[in-house]
């Protein structure tokens, strides 16, 4: 019986980790989203809708177009050597104009005049015509010999006073002449034909990503800290209709899809034609259903125009500033006021009654603004997107067969006609903001449309048959 037991024992522990294996690769699935809004005002809707008082950022597991619009470029940023710095260790000597010589300069090859070549061909009797198997010689007859030995006589005497010359002057070497390049030539008859304007490209200045600026300690009056780089990439103003991810095969977590993985891009263009609808975004992500709403992750769903510089989380109006040079008085009194930084005042004060000042508080984090932003020269707002929500997507045992059920919760915002407005006076705006939430089973590979009087969804569930891992060498063998 122990035996028994003891087989059965074994049996189990090895049977478990291929299940436990399947277990990862099942209930992988492709969502497809298709968000649009209508071109309806709320005031003129009838039906009276719940608003929501704080257009807050809602609270989700996942928020994959987040870190899409704005990436996370510390890596990239770090990987990157700094501008103009050495190659060589900091610790490297600098070497001596002597060393540099000795190691880097090439002395170039002695060239030879002509005429010391051709005077020692005459001396020792070897001239071009004279060589054995010369076919020029040939040719002539014995006639003319005694003309060319004149010739070859009166030549020795030029070329042994021309030695006589070179012995106390050095020749110097023509130079080497190279002609111009093809483009350089083109160049020049373009720039002889047509005018210099004519020749000037337009092109866009664009910054080189080799090398990155190293920060210099830049202290200010608010925190007298060490500047660091910002690598701060701010929010759109519009999200994009079409979200372009990668199609991994066996990704551990949920990831954006490219735009070849949607299915129902003919459905999102025929909306493009309808009166009334606008296109807001059309995207789709893979991940894993978990089994229970408890133990399912939510993901954030946003798209639309970015309220944020026209309006704060209350709702509010912000106020607009005149831009300079549009008020004259302001300008006069501007001259007349004193300078506002006061950045020398407060040096030179500190200067006079110095305090000392502990590493830890260097080091501190820089202060943040309420929207929980670091503090900086440009204040960053936190978005307020047209269309924010949430979405959740599990799976449910119902008579023993898994169903999926979506859960999802979004928010429309759209600026209206404040109630406060006196009449006679400009009119004031505010932006409210509609939930919407819904929750439903549905069955995959089905199109499954989530309708609202101001804003619609469409959403479809495709099944994802994930690969199977690749085995070790050591199995494989």
């Amino acid at each position: 019986m122990r035996r028994i037991i003891g087989s059965l024992l074994a049996l189990s522990c090895i049977t478990a980790y291929p299940v436990h294996a399947n277990d990862e690769d099942k209930w992988w699935f492709d969502i497809e989203v298709m968000l649009f809004a209508r071109d309806t005002a709320v005031s003129d809707l009838a039906e009276r809708f719940e608003r929501q008082q704080v257009l807050n950022t809602p609270n989700t597991d996942w928020d994959l177009l987040t870190e899409y619009y704005q990436p996370d470029i510390t890596m990239v940023y770090n990987s990157l050597p700094v501008c103009n710095a050495p190659t060589s260790p900091l610790w490297a000597e600098a070497p001596s104009q002597e060393e540099i010589l000795r190691d880097y300069y090439i002395e170039p090859e002695p060239v030879e005049p002509a005429l010391d070549d051709q005077a020692g061909l005459v001396e020792n009797g070897n001239t071009p015509e004279s060589e054995p198997g010369n076919q020029e010689s040939e040719l002539f007859s014995d006639e003319n010999s005694a003309v060319t030995d004149n010739n070859q006589a009166l030549l020795a005497d030029e070329t042994t006073q021309g030695i006589e010359v070179s012995e106390n002057t050095f020749v110097q070497p023509e130079p080497e002449i190279i002609p111009p390049a093809p483009d350089a030539i083109a160049a020049y008859w373009l720039s002889f034909n047509l005018n210099e304007e004519q020749l000037t490209p337009v092109s866009v200045k664009r910054r080189p990503l080799n090398c990155v600026t190293p920060p210099e300690p830049n202290l200010k009056p608010q925190s007298w800290q060490w500047q660091k780089p910002d690598l701060y990439v701010p929010p759109r103003q519009q999200t994009p209709l079409y979200v372009h991810g990668a199609n991994f095969k066996r990704a551990n977590g949920p990831h954006l899809l490219p735009t070849n993985q949607l299915s129902q891009d003919d459905i999102y263009t025929s909306i493009r034609w309808r009166k009334g609808i606008e296109r807001l975004a059309h995207f789709s992500w893979r991940q894993q259903v978990k089994f229970g709403q408890d133990k399912a992750e939510t993901l954030r769903l946003f798209a639309g125009q970015n309220f944020a510089q026209q309006f704060t989380q209350n709702g509010d109006l912000r106020p607009q500033q005149l831009p300079s040079g549009e008020d004259p008085l302001a300008e006069q009194n501007a001259e007349l006021a004193e300078p506002a930084d006061s950045f020398f005042t407060e040096l030179n004060q500190r200067l006079n009654n110095p305090q000392p000042i502990s590493f830890a508080g260097m080091t501190a984090p820089p202060e943040t603004n309420d929207d929980g932003d670091t503090q900086s020269d440009v204040k960053r707002l936190s978005p307020i997107w047209e269309l924010d929500g949430f979405i959740q997507i599990y799976l449910k045992y119902i008579n023993r067969v898994p169903y999926l059920h979506i859960n999802s919760e979004l928010f429309y915002r759209q600026p209206v006609l404040s109630a406060t407005s006196l009449p006679g006076a400009a009119p004031a705006y505010e932006l409210v903001s509609i939930p919407f939430s819904q929750q439903r089973r549905v069955i995959s590979t089905q199109l499954h449309y989530f309708d609202h009087p101001l804003f619609g969804m469409l959403v479809q569930i495709r099944r994802y048959d994930r690969p199977a891992a690749p085995q070790p060498a050591e199995e494989q063998d």
